[in-house]
């Protein structure tokens, strides 16, 4: 007698199956990696927030100030909203909420920080500078007057991480701008900095990333950008348009790092992608193979 099989529940096409993602959550293990394939950002809870500060977060705007794509949020207080507006997000000052946040935050700032440094850029001035991905440090002071450029060259999962001993200043009219994105048009890249105390925005400046403070933030009037102002005491913003989701493809910038089994944070690793590609080819291949007959055929 012969039996026509579906393809898909041959015992021999299941075996392979099973045994391509045996040999993927493996290797996956052994890496250190996550079994899905899929990081989360190392951001966690706080990357819920556009605007985060412990203690307070104020706008003194009378009008003009928009916080769009995350929350507002603080574990005392929050002053300011309205007149300042919040769109695709809350205001929030429940500790249920933000305890967390402000924990997963200090976490972040730590995994940032313990980074290896790939150049340090102690004393120079960033406005003129054009960086490609990389971590970059400075033992105390970072400046920014002029325009920053982070060009991509072309890079998918492009990440800046920028590692500030103490305090952050740019000067009015300053600017962070991404050129040269790859061919996922730059929806997958990260920018991250992590500053030791406190972040001053001059005014009129255009911002890009994630803005981690120990201390506090002070945006000034007129600044505006895409990413997050978050730090662990208070943030105080002035007629300011800040998007969360202003990256590509509505992206946050929050991408391209994961913590490993140790809890660092490091880049995630290309592996993920061959790992994938690697077990789809071994599940494909033979159902391909036998796909040429249309059934298959068991003698019984």
């Amino acid at each position: 007698m012969v039996m026509a099989m579906p393809v898909a529940y041959h015992p021999r096409i299941m075996k392979i199956t099973r045994l391509a993602s045996l040999v993927g959550l493996a290797f996956a293990a052994l890496l250190g990696l996550p079994a899905s394939g899929f990081a989360q950002s190392i951001l966690g809870s706080a990357g819920n927030f556009s605007i985060l500060g412990g203690a307070a977060v104020s706008s003194t705007a009378t009008i003009g100030t928009v916080i769009s794509g995350g929350d507002v949020g603080s574990a005392a207080s929050v002053t300011g909203f309205p007149p300042a507006v919040v769109t695709g997000g809350l205001v929030t000052t429940d500790t249920s909420v933000v305890d967390p946040a402000l924990t997963d935050l200090m976490q972040a700032a730590a995994g940032l920080s313990n980074m290896t440094s790939d150049a340090d850029e102690s004393g120079l001035n960033l406005g003129g500078l054009t960086l490609y991905p990389g971590v970059y440090s400075f033992s105390s002071v970072a400046a920014l007057d002029g325009t920053l450029t982070l060009n991509a060259n072309g890079q998918n999962n492009a990440v800046w991480v920028f590692q500030v001993g103490s305090t952050l200043t740019t000067t009015a009219n300053s600017v962070v701008t991404l050129i040269n994105p790859g061919s996922n048009g730059g929806d997958d890249d990260g920018i991250y900095w992590d500053v030791g105390t406190g972040i001053t925005f001059g005014t009129d400046n255009q911002i890009l990333g994630n803005y981690l403070a120990g201390t506090s933030i002070t945006v000034g009037s007129n600044t505006n950008g895409s990413g997050r102002a978050l730090a662990q005491s208070a943030v105080s913003l002035d007629t300011n348009a800040i998007n969360t989701n202003g990256g590509p493809n509505d992206s946050s910038w929050n991408s391209g790092l994961m913590y490993n089994a140790m809890g660092n944070v490091v880049p995630i690793p290309e592996p993920l992608i061959f790992l994938w590609l690697a077990s789809l080819g071994v599940m494909v291949a033979p159902i391909l193979w036998w796909h040429k007959t249309r059934k298959l055929k068991i003698i019984v």
